[in-house]
């Protein structure tokens, strides 16, 4: 028995004739009649008593007219029921994001997102790039906001924006370049506070640093960036933060500086698998992620 085959049979009911059934229905009556024959044999008795000026509901078909209707109306009530799911943005999203990036990109967004789709199902998590990308190439996340390089032959990245890589020290730090703008190579032989290189950041300032050859007096390696923050401000070394999070610092113990021209900078990404289907809702929050990017970092600020 098939969906189409109760259309079928309820416009023949309904105009007792299958000819007219048929007109209704916008298919060609011996088609028409080959699919009432097949579902008359799916159940096993005659649906119709066919006669020269049309067709009559026999004892089955009595029998099947209400049980037809009711299903009829379920399967478009389904069917209504998924566009209107669709239209209020009901049903699940699974969001991932690094943990330099979550604490100020994330929390004003989603609450905005939400306030726009109160229905959606939305569930957050905050981990490393590897865990990250091992969750969305298993479909245990959407997608995941993160930077580069990451490379998986199973996800698409798309990069959203650039962000800079700020100098921060303590207030009355005394920078080598005291009389002018800081430049990279014043980071040479500092005593630093760095973030842990399972952290992708803090692997990019190594890498940076390397490249350029400059050499950094760690005094201390931390996995958290706001206890990278706290040591700074109270004197211990300098050390290399993204902007937004030297935007959102509200603290005054602290100053951030630009490096100028070949200063470090990363780019923000999303990452979802290339073979699937991204749903309404994801596309909705990484289009407004996008928007938030490209106005600038300052909507990653506190109210």
């Amino acid at each position: 028995m098939e969906i189409h085959q109760l259309r079928y049979f309820l416009a023949v009911s309904e105009t007792g004739s299958f000819t007219r059934a048929a007109e209704r229905c916008h298919v060609a009556q011996p088609s028409l009649s080959q699919q009432i024959k097949k579902l008359e044999s799916a159940l096993g008795c005659q649906l119709f008593d066919r006669q020269v000026r049309g067709a009559v509901l026999s004892e089955a078909g009595h029998a099947l007219l209400p049980r037809a209707r009711r299903i009829l109306a379920e399967v478009n009530a389904v069917d209504t029921a998924i566009k209107q799911d669709l239209a209020a943005g009901s049903g699940p999203l699974l969001v991932g994001a690094i943990p330099t990036m979550a604490p100020y990109l994330l929390p004003r967004l989603l609450n905005r997102f939400m306030r726009q789709y109160p229905k959606c199902e939305l569930t957050m998590r905050e981990d490393f790039t590897e865990r990250l990308v091992e969750a969305v190439v298993d479909n245990e996340l959407d997608f995941a906001v993160l930077s580069t390089p990451t490379d998986h032959p199973a996800l698409h990245l798309d990069v959203l924006g650039r962000e800079r890589l700020l100098l921060t020290a303590a207030k009355d730090y005394k920078l080598p370049a005291a009389t002018k703008k800081p430049s990279v190579r014043d980071l040479h032989e500092q005593p630093a506070v760095v973030l842990h290189e399972m952290h992708c950041l803090g692997h990019q300032i190594e890498s940076f640093c390397s490249a350029r050859r400059v050499t950094r007096r760690i005094v201390c390696r931390t996995a958290q960036l706001e206890t990278v923050l706290r040591l700074v401000g109270l004197g211990l070394g300098i050390s290399l933060v993204p902007e937004m999070c030297a935007r959102a610092d509200g603290a005054k113990s602290r100053s951030y500086y630009a490096l100028g021209r070949g200063g470090p900078e990363r780019e923000i990404a999303v990452a979802y698998r290339l073979d699937r289907c991204q749903s309404r809702l994801a596309a909705t929050l990484i289009q407004m992620l996008r928007k938030d990017i490209s106005s600038g970092l300052h909507v990653y600020q506190d109210a």
